[in-house]
């Protein structure tokens, strides 16, 4: 019996454990209840607001608290502050309560002499709920959407043509009977250079005339490279400078046939 008996009886709070401290009044017709400020001294904090509960005529007032250190003790727990249906206040005196704190230290232990109990690790933890994954299709849904709306109102992709695929030879005879020189030399010079860096790779069309020589001398050996040089060269100036019209159509002319020798070799 004595062993059921111990048994039955409830564990002891231990330190940092939180201890509920209640306290009960009888309520008169048409009075509620309002907890008193507390400020527990000693070891005693109190670990947030008192909760208020009522059944029937009875009210209690619970103050969560926590103690610092083991052992029996005493405390004062406030009496809670009723008011009457006229308004009166009434604030009831303090009552003792003797709680009782276990130590989570073992006993007979000195605390000095207790070891440091090894690190547990890391707790896996599964997830076993779909939110993530529906926030995440969600999410990445509201970003595609944007997209592909863009990517259908963005028009037909441009197609962009190489100077010679297809583009029609420039028109010197009329531009040179107009009195146009320098167009027809601009033209020329263009599809010269066009034609010359189809054929080498990464090289961009408005690169300067020295370099691109020095770029044909190198990549393409076989070629006319002192031709080409002395033709472009003769026709950016024919671009700046008064150059007869039977001189622009010459090296047009000259400009033709060497993209002709190229296509040839390539």
């Amino acid at each position: 019996m004595l062993l059921l008996l111990l048994a039955l009886q409830v564990p002891l709070p231990t330190v940092g454990d939180t201890i509920w401290l209640e306290r009960s009044v009888e309520l008169p017709p048409g009075a509620t209840i309002r907890p008193a400020a507390w400020d527990p001294e000693g070891d005693i904090a109190l670990l947030g607001r008192p909760v208020v509960r009522q059944e029937g005529t009875v009210a209690t007032v619970a103050y969560p608290a926590v103690a610092w250190s083991a052992g029996t003790r005493t405390i004062l727990v406030p009496g809670p502050i009723v008011i009457h249906r006229d308004g009166v206040t009434d604030s009831l005196p303090a009552e003792p309560r003797t709680i009782e704190v276990a130590s989570v230290l073992p006993a007979g232990e000195a605390p000095g002499q207790i070891g440091v109990r090894p690190e547990l690790g890391i707790v896996p933890e599964r997830v076993r709920s779909a939110w993530p994954l529906v926030g995440a299709l969600a999410l990445a849904l509201l970003l595609f959407l944007p997209l592909a709306w863009w990517w259908r109102r963005r028009g037909p992709v441009a197609v962009v043509r190489s100077p010679l695929s297809g583009s029609p030879e420039p028109p010197v005879a009329e531009w040179s009977e107009a009195g146009e020189p320098r167009a027809v030399a601009a033209a020329a010079a263009r599809a010269l250079r066009g034609a010359i860096t189809s054929h080498l790779p990464g090289t961009a069309p408005g690169l300067v005339t020295s370099r691109l020589v020095r770029t044909v001398d190198e990549q393409r050996p076989s070629w006319p490279t002192a031709e080409i040089a002395l033709v472009l060269r003769s026709l950016e100036s024919a671009q700046y400078a008064g150059v007869a019209n039977g001189d622009v159509v010459d090296l047009a002319q000259r400009a033709q046939a060497i993209r002709a020798r190229l296509e040839a070799s390539a």
